[in-house]
C-alpha cells in the first residue's frame, strides 16, 4: 500500500471533528508530497444546509492554519446520513484516506454490530482511515 495522496476529512464543527481536521492540516504540512484534500459537512436535511455551509467555511480556516496554506483544501456540503454520505462521497472523489473525530467511537468485543459514525466508516470504507479523539 502506497501513502494515501487523497483525503477525505469529515467534520460536523465538533470538539473531536475539529482536532482532526487540525491535525489532518499539521500531517498535510509535514508532507513532501502534498494530498489533495477536501472537506466534507452533511447537512442531515435541506433545511441545515445553511448551517453546514458555515461549517465547512470553519473548518477550512482551521485546515490552513494549522498547514500555515500549503494546501488548497477543496469544499464539499452533501445532504444525508452520516455515515453512509462520508463513506460514499470517498468513493465518489476516489479518496484513499478519511480523517474524522471519534467521540462516538467505541469498541464492545460483545457487539456485532458496528456503533456509531465512526464504526460504520471503519466497517465500509476500503482505504486509510485516521480516528482522532
Amino acid at each position: 500500500m502506497s501513502f494515501p495522496t487523497s483525503w477525505l476529512i469529515a467534520t460536523n464543527g465538533s470538539k473531536f471533528a475539529s482536532e482532526a481536521v487540525k491535525h489532518a492540516g499539521l500531517l498535510s504540512a509535514e508532507l513532501t508530497n502534498k494530498p489533495k484534500v477536501t472537506i466534507l459537512v452533511i447537512a442531515t436535511e435541506k433545511e441545515t444546509e445553511d448551517i453546514a455551509l458555515g461549517i465547512v467555511e470553519m473548518a477550512k480556516f482551521l485546515f490552513e492554519e494549522e498547514c500555515e496554506k500549503q494546501v488548497e483544501p477543496a469544499l464539499e456540503v452533501r445532504i444525508g446520513q452520516p455515515g453512509p454520505t462520508i463513506v460514499e462521497t470517498a468513493n465518489d472523489l476516489g479518496c484513499d484516506h478519511i480523517l474524522i473525530g471519534g467521540a462516538d467511537f467505541k469498541w464492545d468485543i460483545h457487539d456485532d454490530i458496528p456503533g456509531g459514525v465512526s464504526n460504520y466508516i471503519i466497517a465500509r470504507f476500503d482505504g486509510v482511515i485516521t480516528v482522532v479523539k
